[in-house]
C-alpha cells in the first residue's frame, strides 16, 4: 500500500531525528562552508566526487544528510571571496563582485556579508518550500507515466547537454556521447550480454561513476592549483562594519529577495540554464527594476549583493525539483546525487514519488534545516571563516590528491581503481584544456543506463507503437519546445550581459 504524502512528510522528518543523521548533516554543513570560503580550485562537484565513494556505503538517510548538508550551504557562504578579495567564490557568485567588493573596500565588508547570509538563507528556504509544494502537485501526473514517457523525460534531460555546454554545443554533445559509450561497458542488465569488457574481469560490472567523477574533476583541479598557483595572494578588504546592517538591508528589500528567489527556482527547474547565469539574471533584474534605474549598481549598492545571493541559493531547490521528481540532473552535483540514490536502491523520478516519497521529504527537511544552520554559522563565525579564504594552494594540492586516491581505492579496494582514476584524471585535464565540458560526460554516463532501461522496457511492452502514445507525443513536443527556448534564452541573456559577465560564464560553464 502506498504511503500518503502527509505520512511521508512525517516519516521524512522522523528520519532526520537520529543523532548520527544530524551529526552527518553538521559535517556536511562544515564541508560546504569550507568549500564556499576556500580559494578557487575547489568546488561542490569535486567535493561530491570525493565524498561519493564513502557515503554510498552508509545508510541512505545518513548519506543524504551529508551530501545535501554540504551542497545546500555552499552558496550561502560563497560571498567571502567576492567581498573580501574581489574574486569569484563559485560559478553562481560572479555578479556579487560588482557591488560586494566596492562595499568591502570602503569598510562595509561585514554589512555586505550580513546581507549575503540573510538573503542566501531566505532564498534557500524559498527554494525548499517550492520543492515541498511541487511533490503533491507532481504526484497525480506521475501516475500517467509509463516506461515510454519516462524514456522521453530522460531523453529531454540528455538533450540539454548542448545547452549545458554553452558556446560549445558540439563539444558538449561529443562529451555526452563519450559518457553514453562508457555507460555501455559491462554486462547488459536485461540480456546479460557482455559489452566492451575485452576479457578483463575488472570491466564485467562496468566502470564506476564515482571513480570517473573523481578522476575528471579531482585530478584536474589539483593540477590547475599546482600549475597556475590559484589562490588568494592579495591583501583582503578590511572586515569592518556591522553584520546587523546587512540583515536590516535584506529585510527592507524583502520583496526583491522574494522575486529573485523565485527567479532562481525557475532557473533551477528549467533544464539547461545553469548556475553560471542565475546570479547575472538576478543582478540584471534588480538593476532594471530599481527606482533609480540602477545608477548606483556597480558602486557598492547592497542590492547588488542581495539579488544574486538570494537567487543562487534558491536555485538549489529548483534543481532538486527536476532531479527528484523527473529523474534527470541539472548539473554535475545533482548527477552525482542521482548516482548515490541509485547505489542505495532508489530510482529518482516518478518511481521515487510512487514508492519512496518519504525520501524526498527527508531531502526537503535536510535542505531547510541545513540552510538555517549555514546562515547561523555565517553570522557567528564571520571572522574565523574569513581566515580560511587565505589557505594557500601549496596546502590544497597534496590534500586534494590524497583524498582523490583514498576515495578511489575505497570503492572496491582494487588497485585497478587507482589506475582508472589516474587515466580519467588525464582525460579530464585535457577535456578542460581543450574546452570539452566534463559535466556533459558525467550526465551522459548517469543518464545512459536509465535511457537504455526505459527504452528496453518500452520496446518489450509496446514495440514501436509506443511512439504514438499521446503522452509520448506531448512530452516530445514539450521537450523540443523547452530545448529551443532554453537555447534562445541563453543566447539572448548572454548577449545582454556585460563583457565581464560573459567572460565569467564561459570560464565557469565547464564546472557548473
Amino acid at each position: 500500500m502506498e504511503i500518503s504524502l502527509v505520512d511521508a512528510a512525517f516519516t521524512g522528518f522522523l528520519n532526520i531525528l537520529h543523532l548520527k543523521v544530524f551529526f552527518a548533516l553538521l559535517i556536511g554543513v562544515s564541508i560546504g562552508t569550507f568549500t564556499a570560503v576556500a580559494p578557487q580550485g575547489l568546488g561542490m562537484p569535486l567535493v561530491y566526487a570525493i565524498m561519493l565513494p564513502v557515503v554510498i556505503k552508509w545508510e541512505p538517510i545518513t548519506g543524504i544528510a551529508l551530501l545535501i548538508g554540504a551542497s545546500s550551504v555552499s552558496a550561502i557562504c560563497a560571498a567571502y571571496l567576492p567581498v573580501l578579495f574581489g574574486i569569484p567564490g563559485g560559478s553562481g557568485s560572479q555578479a556579487t563582485i560588482l557591488d560586494g567588493y566596492p562595499m568591502g573596500r570602503r569598510g562595509e565588508a561585514r554589512r555586505a556579508l550580513g546581507a549575503s547570509f540573510m538573503a542566501g538563507g531566505m532564498g534557500c528556504l524559498i527554494g525548499t518550500f517550492t520543492l515541498a509544494l511541487a511533490i503533491p502537485a507532481a504526484r497525480p501526473l506521475i501516475y500517467l507515466m509509463g516506461s515510454p514517457e519516462l524514456f522521453v523525460v530522460v531523453l529531454w534531460g540528455l538533450s540539454m547537454v548542448a545547452v549545458l555546454a554553452g558556446r560549445r554545443p558540439l563539444k558538449g554533445l561529443m562529451a555526452a556521447c563519450f559518457g553514453l559509450l562508457l555507460a555501455t561497458v559491462g554486462q547488459q542488465a536485461q540480456s546479460g550480454i557482455m559489452r566492451f569488457v575485452f576479457d578483463e574481469p575488472y570491466l564485467l560490472d562496468g566502470l564506476s561513476i564515482s571513480i570517473i567523477a573523481l578522476g575528471v574533476f579531482g585530478i584536474p583541479a589539483a593540477m590547475d592549483l599546482a600549475v597556475k598557483k590559484l589562490g588568494v595572494e592579495q591583501q583582503p578588504a578590511p572586515l569592518t562594519g556591522k553584520l546587523l546592517d546587512g540583515v536590516k538591508d535584506t529585510l527592507r528589500e524583502w520583496w526583491l529577495v522574494v522575486r529573485c528567489s523565485f527567479l532562481g527556482v525557475w532557473v533551477g527547474i528549467v533544464p539547461g540554464i545553469g548556475s553560471s547565469v542565475v546570479d547575472w539574471l538576478a543582478y540584471g533584474h534588480a538593476a532594471q527594476s530599481s527606482k533609480d534605474g540602477g545608477a548606483r549598481f556597480g558602486q557598492g549598492d547592497v542590492r547588488g549583493v542581495i539579488a544574486p545571493e538570494s537567487a543562487n541559493d534558491a536555485k538549489d531547490g529548483g534543481d532538486l525539483v527536476t532531479t527528484l521528481l523527473l529523474g534527470f540532473p541539472q548539473g554535475v552535483v545533482t548527477a552525482l546525487f542521482i548516482v548515490a540514490l541509485l547505489a542505495w536502491g532508489y530510482l529518482p523520478g516518478p518511481e521515487l514519488i510512487k514508492k519512496n516519497p518519504e525520501i524526498i521529504y527527508s531531502v526537503v527537511w535536510i535542505q531547510g534545516i541545513s540552510g538555517i544552520i549555514g546562515t547561523l554559522v555565517g553570522f557567528s563565525l564571520a571572522s574565523q571563516l574569513a581566515k580560511l579564504a587565505q589557505v594557500r594552494y601549496s596546502i590544497m594540492v597534496p590534500t586534494i590528491f590524497v583524498f582523490v586516491l583514498m576515495g578511489a581505492f575505497s570503492v572496491t579496494r582494487d588497485p585497478a581503481d587507482l589506475l582508472t582514476v589516474v587515466v580519467f584524471g588525464i582525460i579530464g585535464y585535457f577535456m578542460r584544456r581543450f574546452g570539452y565540458p566534463r559535466p556533459a560526460l558525467i550526465l551522459g554516463l548517469v543518464l545512459g543506463s536509465l535511457l537504455e532501461t526505459y527504452l528496453y522496457r518500452s520496446m518489450a511492452s509496446y514495440g514501436f507503437s509506443w511512439l504514438t502514445r499521446p503522452g509520448v507525443v506531448a512530452l516530445l513536443i514539450l521537450s523540443s519546445t523547452s530545448f529551443f527556448f532554453a537555447v534562445r534564452g541563453r543566447m539572448k541573456s548572454a548577449a545582454k550581459l556585460p563583457a565581464a559577465a560573459r567572460k565569467d560564464i564561459l570560464r565557469n560553464e565547464d564546472d557548473s
